[in-house]
């Protein structure tokens, strides 16, 4: 017997927990439906540890999974991963509960998507008015975690990744880089409209 549609679950599968911290704040701003963040730890063995995950948990009700990954690079795909074959494997082995496989891409990581809140880092820094170059990191695509730690020494920072990059996270317009981000605006709507 078919489930009913309000049983259904978004799984956003995230690298690890800078992604989870983010995508936890993506979930509470945008996302009305019932949805899980779940950490895959890293890009390696990509596609195997997304199918482990998809096939051992939650497969007990309907489910849409995003693949929530860094491309590492501006122009070439996420290494390793391969959402065609993911799929396919999924087929292979009936997993009838996994409705969809879709994929969010940050270009470069997921700390590019941070710069387009410049202003919330210097912020966050208390960098005095006067210092602030808002147009210091355009393209956001450009820069990466290394230029984000750099920026933080500059001013007698550290920035850490994981858990602890919740306390900057928390202070950013997450509202303001999903209206400059189309990667995160079109993952935004395909999990909203999916999720139907």
């Amino acid at each position: 017997m078919p489930r009913s549609s309000s049983h259904l679950l978004s799984v956003l599968l995230v690298e690890g927990q800078t992604e989870r911290v983010f995508y936890d704040r993506v979930k509470s701003t945008f996302l009305t439906c019932p949805c899980t963040i779940e950490v895959i730890r890293g890009l390696y063995n990509i596609n195997t540890k997304i199918l482990h995950a998809l096939r051992t948990r939650h497969t007990d009700s309907p489910v849409r999974a995003y693949c929530c990954l860094d491309r590492e690079s501006r122009y070439a795909k996420t290494p390793q991963f391969d959402l065609g074959f993911i799929r396919a494997e999924l087929r292979k082995a009936n997993a009838r509960n996994v409705l969809s496989v879709d994929a969010i891409i940050a270009t470069q990581m997921i700390e590019s998507w941070f710069f387009h809140d410049l202003a919330g880092i210097y912020r966050y820094l208390r960098v005095p008015k006067a210092r602030r170059n808002l147009r210091a990191c355009q393209p956001v695509e450009r820069f990466r975690v290394e230029d984000l730690r750099g920026l933080f020494h500059r001013y007698n920072k550290e920035y850490y990744e994981g858990e602890k990059a919740k306390h900057l996270v928390d202070r950013l317009d997450i509202e303001l880089i999903h209206g400059r981000c189309r990667d995160l605006q079109r993952g935004v709507s395909l999990i909203l409209s999916q999720a139907q």
